[in-house]
């Protein structure tokens, strides 16, 4: 008996993907104030209602490619510097929301940012140290980073195969 594998992000999503539809719309039916829908702008007229459409679709293809862009760097590079980069967009996210939305700029959000860039630093001056040291050659960048996508696929293949084995509850 086939099982669906999850060996890819487009599988992961097409099975994840109806189940977090359901989950906004029954979240969005209890706690959305549907009595101030018929006021709202974006729905008021038949033009309204295409472009928030056509806005909503957007963000879900900004979206879906997000998630698919963030599933390749990961496997290319690794899910900590994914994480790094995660961690200067919430930086980039603060400075914008400061000087272009004229948001509060908090001592607390001072702080986050001095810490982030610490840690930034800090990052890449380790990462600079194991290239310096021949660690992170170009050959071993290249060959390590082939290597470990292959074997991640192996490793999900092999778990696929253990699991339809002997253990398995019918």
């Amino acid at each position: 008996m086939s099982r669906p594998g999850l060996k890819d992000p487009i599988t992961l999503m097409s099975y994840v993907t109806p189940v977090m539809a359901v989950s906004t719309a029954l979240l969005s039916l209890i706690m959305d104030p549907w009595d101030e829908f018929k006021g709202s702008t974006y729905f008021n007229s038949s033009s309204h209602i295409i472009r928030s459409c056509l806005l909503m679709l957007f963000g879900g293809t900004l979206a879906f490619f997000m998630v698919l862009t963030e599933y390749i760097l990961v496997s290319i590079t690794s899910a900590v510097t994914v994480t790094i980069a995660g961690v200067v967009k919430e930086a980039v996210t603060i400075l914008v929301a400061v000087f272009y939305f004229h948001d509060q700029f908090t001592w607390l959000k001072g702080v986050g940012l001095i810490i982030i860039l610490v840690g930034v630093s800090l990052f890449n001056w380790y990462k600079y140290q194991k290239l310096q040291k021949g660690e992170l050659g170009e050959e071993n960048v290249a060959k390590s980073s082939a290597t470990s996508a292959a074997a991640r696929y192996v490793i999900l293949e092999e778990m696929d195969d253990l699991d339809d084995g002997p253990l398995r509850a019918h």
